[in-house]
């Protein structure tokens, strides 16, 4: 479940439209706009706090509010026309919380002919206009809708603006694993966890391959022999035997463990690091349920910058996550076909698409030959996101497309059919461009449009491939 952004607003009126002026008709016109705004927000935010502006000592009272509150997303809002001079005060409570700004009309529409009262009633445009110039003077940054309260395109650049604010605040608190280290065959992976922590948010926990074959011994038997049953019933075993079996069962349970014991939002593994091979005798390519139970997703070949794309499309859309390389491309078709061995969430595989087999890659080599679960993705909207480090910052790439319904495409590897929404030929070219890595993360939904938000508050670049989604 997608957690609902905390968000807090700020209205801002002249104290003489509460005082001077002195019109009753007005002030209730006012009041009862200020109720509709709320009701029109509770709907899909949390709202921590809602404080209206009209004087030095409301203003006063708004700074202890944000100053103490644990915000998503600020939104403010000039309700009627107000003084200026409000915001700079506002800017130093409202710190590095991201800013919506809302040009607010308390109607669709204008009455015609508007009276006094309404005319003053409506007059937020004025403020917003006079506000703006002093808020970039300011180097305030900010978001930016306009409409009334029941206007769709407020309440999904709101809540655009806010679900982004939300991942931000989410990547400041996330806990990922590294186990055992990074993968030191590909540079272009490489990331500096220290930096990720600075910049970024997540912190790094080192896990150790003795700690993961001592948290698989520990594993009870019988719930062992109870998951043993449950992965026979679900998926048709092939070319891998019942000791095997129990091996890996075992060892993806002592990973699942151990994720979950140590709270992470993200582990990722380096699958194919030697030591995991020599201890085990094999790697863990099964997805015990206890990763979702925990809320943990894997990402592979210890790659934190992959980590990140996951954790994000996870958290912008609610969808479980694939970790995968695109291995070709099928040009006439527009397709390309993405996966990575490891273990993989099946929530993702189309029905009657999914089995057990040994390991591709390692099952000559290993003591055993493996198990990996395998499947081809079901059908749907997705999106296509990676993050990567540079020696300048972080780089992002996204697109969007379409999971196709097909048969196994790729034999050894968990996979998904993407028919991209641009041409084959201009996503790579755009990767050539802005300098890629290897590694996408994959999650049901489109997320184009909030990961553009997102990045923005992170001051990432993004390479966005697609054309903009549909108001």
């Amino acid at each position: 479940m997608l957690r609902r952004p905390c968000v807090g607003v700020v209205l801002l009126r002249a104290e003489w439209f509460d005082s001077v002026v002195a019109l009753p008709q007005l002030s209730d016109a006012v009041d009862a706009d200020v109720r509709a705004l709320a009701d029109a927000l509770a709907g899909s935010f949390e709202l921590a706090g809602l404080w209206v502006v009209n004087s030095a000592a409301a203003l006063e009272r708004a700074e202890r509010a944000l100053l103490g509150s644990r915000l998503d997303l600020v939104v403010l809002a000039f309700q009627v026309w107000a003084e200026d001079w409000y915001l700079m005060p506002l800017l130093r409570a409202i710190g590095d919380t991201p800013l919506a700004v809302w040009c607010y009309m308390p109607q669709p529409r204008p009455p015609r002919p508007a009276s006094f009262i309404e005319v003053l009633r409506s007059s937020g445009a004025v403020g917003t206009l006079e506000g703006l110039g002093t808020l970039r003077n300011l180097g305030a940054n900010f978001s930016f809708t306009l409409g009334a309260p029941s206007s769709p395109r407020v309440l999904a650049d709101l809540g655009r603006a806010a679900r982004a604010a939300a991942v931000r605040t989410d990547l400041r608190r996330a806990r990922f694993g590294l186990l055992p280290y990074r993968n030191e065959q590909m540079q272009s992976n490489f990331v500096d966890e220290f930096r990720l922590l600075t910049e970024l948010g997540p912190k790094v926990e080192y896990l150790s391959v003795g700690q993961l074959a001592q948290r698989a011994a520990a594993v009870r038997q019988s719930e062992l022999d109870a998951w043993l049953a449950d992965l026979r019933l679900r998926y048709p075993v092939r070319g891998v035997s019942e000791a095997t079996l129990a091996m890996a069962a075992r060892a993806s349970l002592g990973l699942a463990h151990l994720a979950s014991e140590w709270h992470l939002d993200v582990l990722s593994f380096n699958d194919i690091a030697p030591e995991l091979h020599e201890v085990l005798g094999l790697r863990p390519c099964l997805y015990p349920e206890l990763f979702s139970d925990a809320g943990t997703l894997l990402g592979l070949e210890g790659d934190l910058g992959a980590a990140t794309a996951l954790f994000v499309l996870n958290r912008l859309t609610g969808s479980a996550t694939l970790f995968g390389e695109i291995w070709f491309w099928d040009e006439p078709d527009n397709l390309v076909v993405l996966g990575h061995a490891g273990p993989q969430n099946p929530a993702l595989a189309a029905d009657g698409h999914a089995w057990i087999s040994h390991d591709y890659e390692f099952a000559g080599s290993d003591r055993t030959e493996g198990a990996q679960l395998q499947f081809v993705a079901r059908p749907g909207q997705v999106t296509l996101f990676q993050v990567r480090a540079t020696p300048l910052g972080w780089q992002a790439l996204a697109t969007r497309g379409e999971a196709l319904a097909s048969e196994p495409w790729v034999e050894g590897y968990p996979h998904a059919v993407v028919q991209l929404q641009v041409p084959v030929s201009e996503f790579f070219h755009r990767a050539a461009e802005a300098g890629s890595t290897q590694h996408w993360g994959l999650a049901y939904g489109d997320a184009l449009d909030d990961l553009a938000m997102l990045c923005t508050l992170l001051g990432v670049p993004l390479e966005a491939m697609g054309s903009p989604a549909a108001a």
